[in-house]
């Protein structure tokens, strides 16, 4: 892995990745009363996949993507339809992340290179248990044991390094997030049409990366309400993921707009902007900008194209304050699927 893209996941941890990330989690644990309503299977074979929402301006379209993850690891994506929109497509635009660019010569970034291997630990070698609280780390032993049981150098990892490895872990025993079942079909169809692909990513320079890593090592990060998060999914609501990752499959929109979101990222990106060595250095209210970035990239897109496609997570479309409300507060006339 390039040097410049372990020194973005290190400094932009918090955001867990796409591949593992829970977007849309409900927010309080699911009552037993309701249990009955979820499934408890994860769908199978060709699926539709959600119908596009369109934004339509000066007569010009966007088309929307939502997507969700995890996903199913056994569906397949009937992806007839936005297949045929990005045959009309002159570009798609991607949902925002944090582009870190720094100027690391090879000499230099080989000698980073070992210094970034343990960055995903605690400072100063401290194991899990004492950095939580005895509450905490109770619940992740119960969890650790069930899904963790022969991964021993998870204890030392940071709390919010130990929550990407607990939903992983989880989403493997569900039969979900094994697989880019979207990317994959966006990327073959990108390049069969040699469609102009657009990043909306917040770039950060950082000047200074070897500082910035040896800060990295010795700051304590307030990232145990990452973990919490990430243990509530794993403990009460997992019957509700299985039935998003389900109902995006089906292409079951009524579905997806009834059960809650939630964003267990919140407090893993609070504890991002929270940290001296982000903060410091320009990663900081990254939801606001991520959302003006993304909505510029579409309009930028409409004033040049007929036809545009967009993905964005479900959960920033149509979530609180979501940016399809956005898109209509700027004039775009909104077709439902």
């Amino acid at each position: 892995m390039p040097v410049i893209r372990m020194l973005a996941l290190v400094l932009t941890s918090c955001l867990i990745s796409p591949g593992i990330t829970a977007q849309q989690v409900v927010a309080t644990p699911v009552p037993a009363q309701q249990s009955s309503e979820f499934e408890t299977v994860t769908v199978q074979g060709a699926q539709p996949g959600p119908g596009l929402w369109q934004a339509q301006k000066h007569g010009h379209s966007v088309w929307i993507l939502a997507t969700v993850s995890p996903l199913p690891d056994k569906m397949t994506w009937n992806s007839k339809l936005i297949r045929d929109v990005l045959a009309e497509s002159k570009e798609i635009i991607y949902q925002p992340s944090v582009s870190i660019d720094a100027d690391i010569g090879i000499f230099k970034g080989l000698f980073l290179f070992n210094s970034l291997r343990k960055m995903d630990q605690n400072p100063g070698g401290q194991t899990l248990q004492q950095v939580l609280s005895p509450a905490l780390y109770a619940r992740w032993s119960a969890l650790k044991v069930r899904y963790l049981a022969n991964d021993d150098k998870v204890e030392r990892k940071r709390p919010m390094f130990a929550a990407g490895e607990l939903l992983r872990a989880v989403y493997k025993a569900q039969g979900l997030g094994g697989r880019q079942v979207v990317s994959s079909v966006l990327d073959e169809a990108t390049k069969q049409h040699g469609i102009k692909v657009t990043s909306t990513s917040i770039k950060v320079k950082i000047e200074d990366p070897g500082k910035a890593l040896k800060e990295f090592a010795n700051e304590k990060l307030g990232d145990e309400g990452c973990l919490s998060n990430a243990m509530a999914l794993a403990e009460h609501n997992l019957p509700a993921i299985r039935a998003r990752a389900n109902a995006w499959a089906r292409g079951d929109i009524a579905r997806l707009r009834q059960l809650p979101i939630s964003d267990i990222n919140t407090n893993c990106v609070q504890a991002l902007m929270d940290a001296q060595v982000a903060s410091s250095r320009g990663i900081t209210n990254l939801p606001a900008r991520f959302k003006e970035s993304w909505l510029k990239a579409v309009d930028a897109a409409v004033a040049n194209n007929d036809t545009t496609l967009v993905v964005v997570s479900l959960d920033r479309l149509i979530g609180k304050e979501g940016w399809l409300d956005a898109l209509r507060a700027r004039g775009y006339e909104i077709t439902e699927p």
